[in-house]
């Protein structure tokens, strides 16, 4: 039967592991988190929709041909990727939250039919988030008392979910929720492209031939450097839970820091699209006023910005264009973004690209606003994302990974509320994730965060561009993209 208000049925409720031969453990597989995973517990998971476009699908062939391909392609997926199979429990042995996989353990599958309108939800212009509520797979929590030494039941939480939505005679959505602190972006899309490969091919041979793309799941190739930051970063978020009038041995409240399943009132998203020849003319309007105002390395030359740093200083500057909601705009004020960095290249020694885990930390870039709306906001805007990215090499990054934390802790207090941005057009939102139907029509990011910003490739094929996917108020939405166009013309100039 259907949800007259949210418009959809259910139509399956599937639970898929591993293949049983293919994951041989004899005891239970424990992944104690990382300094590195331990900050993002205060993060809402990651929602990622993907919209195909596929006129003629109807029931019969949803049911009876791209269901059964999507169970099977990720059963075999999830031999390579065990631990998004598993829970997020509570270990008595090491007072901490732990990734464990066990077998038997699976990921939650369903498939839902919609009569939500498939080409509103797949735009680019502004639509409310709660439309895509429907569409978003549920991180249930479950409780299991089996072996459990503390007076309390295990909480488990799966690491992922994953729908995959029905709209009769126009496409379909796979929708995939996954835990923060388990993995971030750069893993996440490892799975998303093994598993598009696997149902593409029919199997997983992809992976078989190609070593380099197999999934490293040793999560003790993170290095402590002897400092014990995983023991000391545990101890401020459960001092954290203390505050919060919370036991952290108590599954339910550890677990709820990040797991509201409210959507934020009032919420819209929208997707604006910074073209190649926009990312070139910005390119170029920052080097004739770097130029002109002697903005120079200190070997005497240019170093060129790369197309995250100017997106990131785009957004910098279009948030700061937004009118103040008080009577008079305070130029004093100090305007931000905080981007993820990944660090998988930046340790001492790096660890490979393949890691299967959270590699990153947040990295604020801030300017006074009256620098960033000014004439040459651009360049005082690019040459503050630069040199917050350039800055971060070796043993900086141990310190940035607490500077995170405490950027977390501050937010989950309500403390602060900053721009976020992740993603990366490096993931091939597009290019690289054909499940044997094409390419997306479209990739789209949600979050019950407050405000999030998410970059990823273009639909279109523009290599050299970005698309930004803006959540937030829909005031700020609707001044965000007036800015975006007037900046635009700016540099058209």
């Amino acid at each position: 039967m259907f949800n007259l208000l949210l418009k959809m049925r259910v139509l399956e409720e599937a639970q898929v592991a591993p293949p049983p031969p293919s994951v041989a453990l004899n005891e239970a597989s424990i992944h104690p988190l990382t300094y590195f995973d331990l900050p993002l517990l205060l993060l809402p998971p990651p929602e990622l929709l993907f919209f195909y476009r596929l006129p003629n699908v109807d029931l019969t062939q949803f049911m009876d041909s791209i269901l059964p391909r999507i169970k099977r392609s990720l059963s075999l997926t999830l031999q390579h990727f065990y631990p998004l199979a598993g829970n997020l429990i509570w270990s008595s042995q090491l007072n901490q939250p732990v990734v464990r996989y066990v077998e038997g353990d699976f990921v939650p599958l369903n498939a839902v039919e919609s009569k939500a309108n498939f080409n509103h939800l797949s735009g680019y212009h502004a639509r409310d988030a709660k439309d895509f509520h429907h569409l978003i797979p549920q991180l249930a929590t479950a409780l299991d008392d089996s072996n459990s030494t503390s007076n309390y039941k295990q909480a488990l939480v799966p690491a992922c979910a994953v729908q995959i939505t029905l709209f009769p005679s126009w496409g379909i959505c796979l929708g995939i929720s996954s835990l923060h602190s388990v993995l971030d972006g750069r893993a996440i899309f490892m799975f998303l492209k093994s598993w598009a490969s696997a149902s593409r091919l029919g199997n997983t041979s992809l992976l078989s031939r190609d070593q380099s793309i197999v999934p490293i799941l040793n999560r003790s190739i993170i290095n402590d450097y002897g400092n014990g930051l995983r023991e000391r970063y545990w101890q401020r978020l459960a001092e954290f839970i203390r505050s919060k009038s919370m036991s952290e041995k108590n599954p339910y409240n550890w677990l709820a820091l990040s797991m509201d399943p409210n959507i934020p009132p009032n919420q819209v998203v929208a997707t604006f699209v910074l073209g190649r020849s926009d990312i070139e003319r910005l390119r170029k309007l920052w080097a004739s006023m770097a130029e002109s105002t002697n903005s120079t390395s200190t070997t005497g030359s240019l170093q060129y910005p790369s197309k995250f740093e100017l997106a990131c200083a785009y957004v910098l500057v279009c948030l700061a264009k937004i009118p103040s909601k008080t009577s008079h705009c305070d130029n004093e004020e100090i305007t931000s973004v905080v981007f993820a960095a990944d660090c998988r290249a930046r340790l001492h020694p790096p660890i490979p690209a393949t890691y299967f885990g959270n590699c990153i930390v947040g990295i604020e870039a801030s300017a006074k606003r009256r620098d960033v709306v000014g004439d040459e906001g651009i360049m005082v805007a690019v040459n503050t994302v630069m040199r917050a990215v350039r800055g971060l090499e070796g043993g900086e990054v141990v310190m940035k990974s607490e500077e995170t934390l405490d950027i977390f802790i501050a937010h989950a207090n309500d403390l602060v509320q900053f721009n976020a941005i992740s993603g990366s057009t490096q993931f091939m939102s597009y290019k690289a994730l054909d499940f044997g139907w094409g390419k997306p029509e479209k990739a789209e990011f949600m979050t019950k965060a407050k405000v999030s910003i998410y970059f990823g490739d273009c639909q279109n094929g523009d290599d050299g561009g970005l698309e930004i996917s803006l959540l937030h108020g829909k005031e700020v939405v609707d001044a965000f993209a007036v800015s975006f166009v007037e900046v635009l013309k700016r540099s058209r100039m």
